[in-house]
């Protein structure tokens, strides 16, 4: 008998030691295209947590901000908060 972790694993790419994440990575991890990150931040709403760093003109988040953000659920009205 085997016992296997309920956590998941991040998508293959995606390095969760890494010590910060691009806006590939985070999209990577979000299952969605880097375009929609770039979106979320360009918006403002807090989708997104703001970056921790800035290399040059590009956002990094240490991986644990982006794990440990509550997304909001698709459909939320984010122009009223």
């Amino acid at each position: 008998m085997s016992t296997r972790s309920c956590q998941s694993s991040p998508p293959s790419g995606v390095d969760p030691k890494a010590d910060y994440w691009t806006i590939a990575d985070v999209a990577a991890y979000w299952h969605v295209r880097p375009q929609t990150i770039r979106a979320y931040r360009s918006r403002g709403r807090g989708e997104l947590p703001p970056a921790d760093r800035t290399f040059g003109d590009s956002p990094v988040w240490r991986p644990a901000a982006i794990t440990g953000f509550q997304r909001l659920g698709q459909g939320t009205r984010t122009d009223l908060h």
